[in-house]
């Protein structure tokens, strides 16, 4: 009776379920439209179990391994472990063929990364054949990238921004080439490492970001070019004014047809750019004021790489570097500050800050979908401050490194 049931409302809906590769929970219409269904549903889940073993660097509190939370004046290198789920993703995709043969798809999807569980939104976006708008990957990044690890912060000069957009794509003659012209959302996040104080304050953005990409794409991967120009504002003494931001970004991947085995890069450079690099976002880096009473972007770069080779069919390692660099040139004035005191006063000063990245795993797909894995992650931070303190010249360097072991699974379904 209930198994009837079942069929006769799966029937007035004009839907049945079917079994997919994708996802397991799909729903799709009957009738269909040159061949596709004309209407498909799909909801599933991407399982993350998060642990880390802290041994020696400061971390602890950080569920990522991000190299710029690295203290470089503290002293606590206190062992601790933790394991959380937060990372778990859960995603509804929707499709639509409209009567001319036309496309529109849709997907939401969030996770439980907002903070002692609580859900966040990652993606929300609508997009056609050309368009999409919505949430999703910021189109300076390469959203195709992203190193076979167990820690989700990424390298430190990573590009993996969600950002509201408006994007349009298309081909050149050479449908190989891919270009994406974006507008996207103004950065609005803005804390502080306890490391610099640049004095600067945060003002309302009303400019959206413009980016442009170009790809070059085949059976192998893909070699892609993009960049990114913005319009900044600030605030400093009470006062608010803007400057501007430019930058450059290339990435791709190769992977033989016949091996899973593959390489991936990305490198970038630019001035005003350090909200958009994974380690530094949202920390106000992108510009300081100069002793010329100036205001200048500061210049950043960086670049990472990542090579995984299987084993065999079911064990796979990969292998990552990674480095991010900023740095200013006569800054007016900044406070170098640790967790313990208010810090001292630097004039007309330089500051240099670099960040380095490595990481080596193993992993094992015990089952279709499921994978399990152990993961070395290393790092170090340097901090260079230069400047008048007190009327007399000083020259300090601050240096941490940090080493964490981490290890999970992932089950997607």
């Amino acid at each position: 009776m209930k198994k009837a049931l079942v069929l006769l409302l799966v029937n007035v809906a004009g839907i049945i379920i079917i079994s997919a590769q994708e996802r397991f929970l799909s729903l799709q219409s009957k009738d269909s439209i040159n061949g596709s269904p004309r209407y498909k549903t799909s909801l599933g889940a991407n399982l993350k179990l998060n642990g880390y073993f802290d041994i020696f660097g400061g971390l602890q509190d950080s569920e990522t391994f991000n190299i710029g939370n690295i203290n470089v004046f503290g002293t606590d290198d206190s062992k601790s472990l933790k394991v959380d789920m937060y990372q778990t993703q859960i995603k509804w995709e929707t499709s639509v063929v409209l009567k001319d043969g036309k496309k529109i798809s849709a997907v939401i999807e969030t996770d439980f990364w907002g903070g002692d569980g609580h859900i966040r939104l990652r993606k929300a976006y609508v997009e056609t054949e050309h368009w999409q708008i919505g949430q999703n990957w910021n189109n300076f990044g390469d959203e195709v990238l992203w190193p076979d690890i167990m820690e989700w912060e990424g390298p430190p000069s990573g590009i993996w921004l969600r950002t509201p957009h408006v994007k349009y794509k298309n081909t050149l003659r050479n449908e190989n080439f891919i270009y994406e012209i974006s507008l996207e959302a103004p950065m609005t996040d803005y804390e502080r490492f306890p490391d610099i104080e640049p004095y600067v304050e945060e003002a309302t953005q009303f400019t959206p970001d413009l980016t442009f990409a170009m790809k070059y794409e085949k059976p192998w991967g893909h070699i892609r070019l993009s960049s990114v120009y913005r319009h900044i504002r600030y605030k400093l003494d009470g006062n608010e004014d803007s400057f501007f931001g430019y930058g450059f970004s290339l990435s791709g991947i190769y992977s033989a047809v016949e091996s899973k085995n593959n390489f991936q890069y990305q490198f970038v450079s630019g001035k005003g750019i350090t909200a958009y690099m994974t380690t530094i976002a949202g920390q106000g880096y992108d510009g300081y004021p100069t002793v010329n009473d100036d205001f200048n972007a500061t210049p950043a770069l960086g670049g990472w790489s990542s090579y995984e080779y299987y084993f065999a069919p079911k064990w796979h390692s990969s292998f990552v570097l990674g480095y991010t660099q900023y740095y200013t040139d006569n800054m007016e004035r900044y406070i170098v500050t640790d967790e313990i005191d208010s810090g001292e006063l630097f004039l007309d000063g330089d500051v240099k800050n670099y960040h380095y990245y490595g990481i080596v795993n193993l992993m094992f797909d015990p089952y279709e979908r499921m994978t399990v894995g152990v993961e070395l992650d290393y790092g170090v931070k340097t901090l260079d401050a230069q400047g008048h303190l007190n009327n007399v010249f000083v020259d300090d360097s601050k240096t941490r490194d940090a080493m964490r072991i981490s290890f999970g699974f992932m089950f997607y379904f």
